[in-house]
C-alpha cells in the first residue's frame, strides 16, 4: 500500500483510466447494431435490428414492445404467408442474438423497443426509439376545382405528413398573403378565397413543407382553378341574318358560361324543336339553329336562351328575307403544273356578292366527296396544291349576306404537265442555226455582186 503510494502521479492517473475502459468493455453485456438511440425510418420502409451478446451465458433474450409485450412472433412459428410485419429471428450469435424486423412500417408502430437477456446471471437491457416519418401526400387533392362568382369559396388542400407540413399558396405565379381577399380555410391548409371574380380563375400551387432534425422535404400541388359563372353574351356575335325562299341558314348563339350552358331557342313563344327543316347543333360554348326556309312565317325574331345554374342570358337574332345571288360566269385563264387560275364575276343585286364558293373534283369521282374552296370578292382565284397533267372538273357559285347562288355548269381544264430535266437543259441550249443562216445569205449576196 505505502509502495503504491509513493508511485508518481502519472501512473496514479494511467491505472485509473485503464480501470475505468475494462470496467466499461465488461459491463457491455448487450450489443444492439444499429446502435443509435433514435431510429428514423420513413412509412413504408422496412429495417432490422439486431441484439446479442457474446457472454457465455444468455438467458431469456427477447424484444420487447413499446407497450412492454414481449414480441412473441417467430419466423418459422407461421406459414411463411402468415408472418407478422413486426416479428423477430434468430441473430448471427444464435442463442445469444436475436433480430427484431420490422417491415412496412406504420406511424402506429412509432415508440421504444427493448432488448433484454439474463446475463451471466445480471438482468440487462439495450433500447432504442423508433421515429416513423411520412413524406408529404396531397392525398385526394382535386387538381381542377372550382369557385362560385360572387361568394366566398374554399380551395383544398389535404396534405399530410409527419412532421406535419407547412403550408403556402401561389396563384397564377404570384404569392398569396393572406388578408381581405385571401384567409385560410376551414382546415389550415385550405385556402378561402373571398368575394370571387372571374379573376380568380387560373392555376394555383398549393406548396408544402417538412422541416425537422431528421427530415427536410417541399412538394407543390398545382390546381386548375375554374370560376362558376352566368352565361356571358358574346358582344359580337349574330344579332342578324338573312335567307330566301328554299334557302339554308344557320344562327349561331354563343355563350362562354361555367358550368356549359344549356341552350334553348324560341320563336313567337314556341321552344323549337328539330324537324325535317330544323337542326340544332350545339357543342361546350355555342348552339347554331340551321333553318330550311320553305314558309314566309318562318322569317322574324328568334330567341337564343342560354342557362346555368348561376343566371341565364338572352339573345335575339332576327332573320330577314334576303335576295337569292346570281349564278356568277367563271372561267379558267391559266393550267400550271399544280395550280389552277380562274375568273369569276356576278352581277350585283341590291344584297352586294361577298364570295365565291368553287368546287372541283378528278375526272371520274363524284361531287358529294369533292372539295371546295371559298375566295372572298376581289382575292386572286387561284386553286393549289393540285396534280400535275389532270384533269379537272370545277364549278362555282356566288355568296350574298343571305347564302349561296345555284352552282355554274361544269368546266374542264387540265393542269400542265412537269417538264423533265433534259427538257429543260434543251430548251435553255441557244441555237445556232438563225446566225448560221444570215452568214450564209451575206456570203451569197457577196459573191453575186463581184460577178
Amino acid at each position: 500500500m505505502g509502495s503504491l503510494l509513493r508511485q508518481p502521479a502519472c501512473c496514479l492517473l494511467l491505472a485509473v483510466l485503464l480501470g475505468a475502459f475494462y470496467s466499461c468493455a465488461d459491463g457491455q453485456k448487450l450489443v444492439m447494431m444499429p446502435s443509435m438511440e433514435e431510429q428514423s425510418v420513413f412509412q413504408g420502409n422496412s429495417f432490422f435490428v439486431s441484439c446479442s451478446s457474446s457472454a457465455g451465458n444468455v438467458q431469456r433474450l427477447m424484444w420487447t414492445n413499446p407497450d412492454g409485450n414481449q414480441i412473441t412472433d417467430y419466423k418459422g412459428s407461421v406459414p411463411y404467408n402468415e408472418i407478422p410485419r413486426i416479428h423477430v429471428e434468430d441473430g448471427r450469435q444464435g442463442n445469444r442474438g436475436v433480430d427484431l424486423v420490422m417491415e412496412n412500417i406504420t406511424r402506429q408502430d412509432r415508440g421504444r423497443y427493448t432488448c433484454s437477456a439474463n446475463v451471466d446471471g445480471v438482468e440487462e437491457s439495450v433500447s432504442f426509439t423508433l421515429l416513423v416519418h411520412k413524406l408529404i401526400d396531397f392525398q385526394n387533392t382535386p387538381a381542377v376545382q372550382f369557385l362560385e362568382e360572387g361568394a366566398d369559396s374554399e380551395l383544398l388542400c389535404n396534405v399530410d405528413g409527419d412532421p406535419v407540413p407547412t403550408v403556402s399558396w401561389k396563384a397564377n405565379g404570384g404569392n398569396i398573403q393572406y388578408d381581405d381577399k385571401y384567409q385560410r380555410g376551414s382546415r389550415e391548409s385550405n385556402l378561402l378565397v373571398k368575394n370571387v371574380t372571374l379573376e380568380d380563375r387560373g392555376t394555383y400551387q398549393c406548396s408544402a413543407v417538412q422541416l425537422s432534425n431528421h427530415i427536410s422535404e417541399i412538394k407543390n400541388f398545382y390546381i386548375d382553378v375554374k370560376v362558376h359563372h352566368k352565361p356571358l353574351e358574346d358582344e359580337d356575335g349574330m344579332k342578324e341574318a338573312y335567307s330566301f325562299m328554299q334557302g339554308r341558314v344557320n344562327l349561331t348563339c354563343g355563350a362562354v358560361a361555367e358550368p356549359q350552358a344549356n341552350f334553348t331557342w324560341i320563336k313567337d313563344d314556341e321552344i323549337i324543336v328539330p324537324s325535317d327543316t330544323v337542326q340544332i347543333f350545339t357543342d361546350e360554348h355555342q348552339s347554331v339553329l340551321q333553318l330550311t326556309v320553305n314558309d314566309p312565317d318562318q322569317f322574324g325574331d328568334y330567341l337564343c336562351k342560354a342557362e346555368n345554374k348561376m343566371g341565364t342570358m338572352e339573345r335575339v337574332i332576327v332573320l330577314t328575307k334576303g335576295d337569292k345571288p346570281p349564278t356568277p360566269e367563271f372561267k379558267v385563264t391559266r393550267a400550271d403544273v399544280n395550280a389552277l387560275h380562274l375568273e369569276l364575276h356576278a352581277r350585283d343585286p341590291e344584297m352586294p356578292i361577298l364570295a365565291y364558293r368553287v368546287q372541283y373534283k378528278e375526272s371520274g369521282n363524284e361531287w358529294d366527296q369533292a372539295p371546295a374552296v371559298e375566295f372572298k370578292k376581289g382575292d386572286e382565284y387561284v386553286i393549289n396544291s393540285l396534280k400535275q397533267n389532270t384533269l379537272y372538273v370545277l364549278r362555282a357559285a356566288a355568296k350574298n349576306a343571305a347564302g349561296y347562288s345555284d352552282f355554274t355548269g361544269t368546266e374542264m381544264q387540265r393542269t400542265a404537265m412537269a417538264r423533265t430535266a433534259s427538257q429543260q437543259a434543251s430548251s435553255s441550249k441557244p441555237s445556232t442555226t438563225p446566225l448560221f443562216s444570215l452568214a450564209f445569205v451575206l456570203s451569197f449576196f457577196a459573191m453575186a455582186a463581184r460577178l
